[in-house]
């Protein structure tokens, strides 16, 4: 159309370069985390992820989208489309083990017989101390599976004193594009299990004080929760939300026989964590919280509790655009049905006080 007609002033308004601008950056990410993908099958991929049924039908449509954003991108039907082209995307999100750890030591094979003794004791005659017994030998198993494999404090065993206490967040150091369309509510419930461990480790405040976050889960699924297909979404969704999972079925402590256990973990290591929470924007919100809420409009109040308690809140980004990037289009409001409209423009202040 003549209007259209190329000119330096308006090929930079018009959409299909933003739109290839966008593209890239996403195949960019995708590929630093799948890099043995061939090019030219990623970019199918993105496709399928974007909700189209090949790259042409793709770029034939770039043109007449509403504006220089991307349709909302489908993590799952990515991950699909890859396994149609031959690859196992699912082998990226588990985490080996070294032989060594992939069955327990002889006291904690002791603390497993005791458990299946008492569990067998219990269907005879359950008294209120065998429950008592019963909660001691668990708690016992727990704390020497996370020191084993070095996840930290099981949540029962940490005091009640720090500042905050996060569960499972997603890890912005792994996470796929699209993680936020995977959240149910508040938290992030990995694997068919009806009984989840949660280990914490904590992050330190300027005040001396601390706060604590999710740095594991356990999930023991037995009986119809520990089917092959279900394990393996379990282990589809977490590497979506950037965690890893490993199968660990020796070191089950349950008393069920046809149970195994699986540990998840994000990729990020607890010493790289540190490194993010010291200058972070949610560390500056929490140790700041009594100043930034003194005077300010309702409206922001809500803001700031929202990003104080919310787990998924990136810790590495350094500008409004990259917090737009790995949050805000992301994420649900953490207590709100929707978010409102001021939402953002908030969020921009409060990351242009922060940076100063």
């Amino acid at each position: 159309m003549s209007s259209q007609a190329p000119c330096v002033a308006s090929a930079t308004a018009q959409k299909p370069p933003a739109h290839a601008d966008a593209l890239r950056a996403l195949k960019n990410r995708l590929h630093a985390r799948f890099p043995e993908g061939r090019s030219s099958h990623l970019t199918e991929a993105i496709a399928a992820g974007l909700g189209f049924a090949s790259h042409a039908a793709l770029r034939a449509r770039l043109g007449s989208l509403p504006s220089n954003r991307l349709p909302p991108f489908n993590a799952m039907h990515f991950l699909g489309r890859l396994a149609a082209l031959g690859y196992e995307p699912l082998g990226s999100f588990r985490r080996p083990v070294a032989a060594p750890m992939e069955k327990p030591d002889a006291a904690f094979a002791d603390l497993q017989a005791a458990l299946r003794v008492l569990g067998m004791a219990r269907t005879k005659n359950s008294t209120s101390g065998n429950v008592e017994w019963g909660r001691y030998l668990h708690g016992r198993c727990a704390h020497a599976f996370g020191e084993a494999h070095d996840l930290g404090k099981p949540a029962e065993r940490c005091a009640g004193n720090a500042r905050r206490r996060w569960h499972s967040g997603a890890d912005h150091s792994a996470c796929l594009p699209g993680w936020g369309a995977l959240l149910q509510g508040r938290f992030l419930r990995f694997g068919p299990g009806s009984s989840q461990l949660h280990f914490l480790r904590s992050l330190p405040l300027a005040d001396g004080g601390h706060v604590h976050y999710t740095s594991a889960v356990v999930d023991t699924p037995a009986g119809v929760q520990n089917r092959e297909e279900l394990l393996a979404a379990a282990a589809m969704r977490a590497g979506v939300l950037g965690w890893t999972s490993t199968r660990l079925p020796q070191w089950n402590w349950r008393t069920a026989d046809d149970g195994t256990l699986v540990l998840y973990r994000p990729n990020i290591s607890h010493s790289e964590r540190l490194h993010q929470w010291e200058g972070s924007f949610q560390r500056w919100l929490l140790e700041n919280q009594r100043y930034l809420l003194k005077g300010a409009s309702a409206a922001r109040r809500q803001v700031i509790k929202e990003l104080i308690a919310c787990p998924h809140l990136p810790l590495q980004v350094r500008s409004f655009e990259d917090f737009h990037g790995a949050y805000l289009s992301e994420q649900k409001p953490f207590f709100l049905l929707r978010r409102p409209d001021h939402f953002d423009d908030n969020c921009h202040y409060l990351l242009a006080m922060w940076r100063g």
